[in-house]
């Protein structure tokens, strides 16, 4: 890791990035992470947009994104603006631009920022499929060109630009020469880069979303990665795009966006629910309260945690030997009440009981204790402890930020070891609300999940039902993509071109498929982002209109103009008619 010394810090540490200024707002490590939000109504409802807005704002929105889809919207960005001011709210306004370079130069004279993505703004999918390297050359200097307008004014107006590289939305020129896959993300977005820096234009944001979170957290470390290495580190933006609604967005984002923030990544975050956007608020303040010990800037020739097994930019499950079904490359498993793999003893935390129902002691000192017979090693982070042959299961527990960097070395020391035992990982919180509970324990132990650190988690919380504490164990594992006990939704949080009722949609269609375990099925506003942001979907209901959807099997249309009321409804016959469906009863 000697190359990346802002990753896997002994001491958490943020980053050290450049300033940006968006209007009267600062970007940047040497300032607090921003919290921001989008509106979901229609952009030309300038009550409506309005007063969602102050909603957003009361609840702690630092920046107020709003979709311009056209020239139209784009003009009245300057009327919403006004009435902002005239109710007392001078905030940064952000333009949400897609395929429409010229709404863009309208917005870039009105609003502080303009946020593009280069996978369908200028570069979007072509049909061939071969590229030679004058394609790419020629491609670049295409884009080059229609770039130079939106920098020309963005540099007279002192209009911030937020690159968002997307997965699911990259051209086909980057895919066939990087993949769908991290790196393509990152190229998409360092050429971007260096044509504005070609411009001279400097006041970037960049991003790298997606709606899994593993490859969302290896395109931003990736990212980040090479801008140090060119001496020009930008201010990086995090979100899980469409991460859907209630626990599920909230344990997905977390865990995704957590897991930058412990590395010390991130000067913005945006949470993505479908749900009122005011909602995203407190979970952005959350994960801003829990890192806050990374809001040091750290200095380049500090030096991190020797982590030589870890790699930060693609997954691989570290292999442990296996105990009554806990690691050896089998399933990740989940301690705790109704509903668990395994439960604890009668005299927790004494033992442990495996499924099988053998029993394990759980041994708290192992420099006193004999070690004679089968025990898990009871560990807490920043103690000296050394598993032994006996040594069945090690539990490792991990309950604050600053605990991190010694549970992480610790795991991967034990994982060097031959025949290394497997690993639990414990969080315990008293938290009474749900919601706050499941943030904070998918925030920490995000990372260890999505670098596949973990063989069980265990959590715990004396203020919540078990089996609701389980279940969000259940959903932590399923987000960090390690196991999956349901089926998958990707749901975007809306904006300003929905025309139907996807909060609705949402609910109706997990009702109809929740027992539809190993599929994947999209709810998405638009066209724009709906075939792309959904890509690797089974299925897929998208916004085509007022009040209309367009059902997907995959990414080919399967039936268009169904009305909203009747989508779930028609997504289960379709899902009936390709084979795909189980009856409830017997789940087969």
């Amino acid at each position: 890791m000697q190359n990346y010394p802002f990753l896997y810090r002994s001491t958490p540490q943020r980053l050290e990035t450049l300033e940006v200024k968006v209007g009267n707002l600062a970007l940047g490590s040497a300032h607090p992470v921003r919290l921001q939000s989008m509106t979901s109504v229609n952009t030309l409802d300038t009550e409506a947009v309005v007063a969602q807005s102050i909603r957003m704002i009361e609840a702690g929105c630092e920046l107020v994104r709003i979709t311009a889809p056209g020239i139209r919207e784009a003009e009245h960005l300057a009327v919403i603006k006004k009435e902002l001011k005239i109710r007392g709210f001078d905030i940064p306004l952000v333009a949400d631009i897609h395929y429409n370079p010229e709404a863009a130069l309208v917005a870039a004279r009105l609003v502080e920022k303009v946020r593009i993505n280069p996978g369908n703004y200028i570069d979007r999918r072509a049909t061939q499929t071969q590229f030679t390297q004058n394609h790419y050359d020629a491609a670049l200097e295409q884009m080059a060109r229609r770039m130079a307008p939106l920098l020309a004014v963005c540099k007279q107006y002192g209009t911030a630009l937020r690159i968002g590289s997307n997965h699911g939305s990259l051209s086909e020129r980057i895919v066939n020469r990087y993949g769908d896959t991290p790196l393509g993300m990152t190229e998409a977005a360092l050429e971007f880069v260096d044509i504005c820096e070609s411009y001279g234009f400097n006041n970037l944001v960049l991003s790298m979303k997606s709606s899994n979170t593993r490859v969302m957290v290896q395109a931003t470390r990736l990212l980040a990665a090479r801008l140090v290495k060119r001496g020009r580190v930008y201010p990086l933006h995090l979100g899980v795009t469409e991460a859907g609604e209630g626990e599920d967005g909230r344990v997905r984002s977390a865990a995704g966006i957590g897991a930058l923030l412990a590395d010390g990544i991130g000067d913005t975050i945006r949470v993505s629910l479908t749900e009122e956007p005011e909602n995203e608020l407190p979970v952005a303040h959350e994960l801003q309260k829990i890192f806050a010990a990374t809001s040091k800037p750290s200095g380049a020739t500090e030096e991190n945690v020797d982590l030589p097994v870890i790699d930060p930019f693609a997954f691989h499950r570290y292999l442990s030997r296996e105990w009554e079904g806990l690691g050896g490359g089998k399933p990740v498993l989940v301690i705790g009440g109704d509903g668990a793999d395994m439960h604890p003893g009668n005299k927790m935390p004494q033992q442990i009981i495996a499924p099988s129902g053998k029993a394990l002691p759980l041994l708290h000192n192992p420099a006193t204790e004999k070690q004679t017979s089968d025990h898990a090693l009871v560990l807490e982070p920043g103690k000296a402890a050394t598993a032994t042959p006996q040594t069945r299961a090690c539990i490792i527990s991990l309950n604050d930020v600053a605990q991190l960097p010694a549970v992480r070395l610790a795991i991967t020391r034990w994982r060097e070891q031959p025949e290394a035992p497997p690993v639990v990982i414990s969080h315990n919180s008293s938290i009474a609300d749900s919601d706050r509970f499941a943030t904070g324990a998918s925030a920490l132990l995000g990372s260890l999940l999505i670098d596949g650190l973990a063989d069980g988690i265990w959590l715990q919380n004396s203020s919540l039902e078990q089996s609701a504490v389980v279940a969000t164990a259940f959903n932590l594992l399923q987000a960090t993509r390690l196991r999956f006990t349901r089926p998958e939704y990707i749901s975007c949080p809306s904006c300003g071109r929905t025309l139907f009722n996807i909060q609705k949609a949402v609910q109706q269609v997990r009702k109809a498929t929740s027992h539809l375990t190993g599929l994947t099925i999209g709810v998405m506003g638009c066209i724009v982002n709906g075939p792309g942001e959904m890509a690797g979907a089974d299925y897929g209901v998208v916004g085509a209109g007022k009040g209309k959807v367009t059902l997907f099997k995959g990414d080919v249309v399967a039936r268009q103009s169904v009305n909203e009321e009747e989508a779930a409804d028609a997504l289960v016959d379709l899902i009936k008619k390709n084979g795909d469906w189980r009856d409830p009863a017997s789940n087969v």
